[in-house]
């Protein structure tokens, strides 16, 4: 090809989508922990949400936020169990949590869930907000 040319397109070499018998386009899997992981870090933005860790949390692993979803059905049902700081409008707050982690599951993966379950686990008293940096 001869310098400052562009290449001529060639009809004999067009790409073309694989056809369902051929395999089709794929699938796209994700991981659980992936939105589990995505629910703990919405969690976390709130307000009055803490990071803790129960206290048989090394025996039981009862560390909060707590996050379970099943990531292979098309629209699936999210369970979070939070702790909060005393004294906290916890109503107000599971909404928050609620509305945010359905809105940043669907955001980042495409799957809006079915419903979104908010439990308050535990109620601390004096604790600082889990957006407190440690130094």
């Amino acid at each position: 090809m001869a310098e400052g040319k562009l290449p001529v397109a060639r009809p004999d070499l067009t790409v073309r989508p694989p056809t369902e018998p051929n395999g089709g386009p794929g699938t796209t899997t994700i991981d659980d922990r992936v939105g589990e992981s995505i629910g703990k870090k919405a969690s976390l933005s709130i307000e009055g949400v803490l990071r803790r860790r129960g206290s048989l949390g090394l025996i039981t692993g009862g560390e909060y936020p707590k996050v379970s979803v099943d990531m292979s059905r098309p629209h699936p049902d999210v369970k979070v169990d939070v702790a909060v700081r005393w004294p906290t409008q916890v109503t107000a707050l599971c909404q928050e949590v609620r509305a945010l982690v359905h809105t940043e599951l669907a955001r980042l993966t495409g799957v809006s869930p079915h419903r979104v379950d908010v439990t308050i686990a535990d109620v601390v008293v004096g604790e600082q907000s889990s957006q407190r940096r440690v130094r």
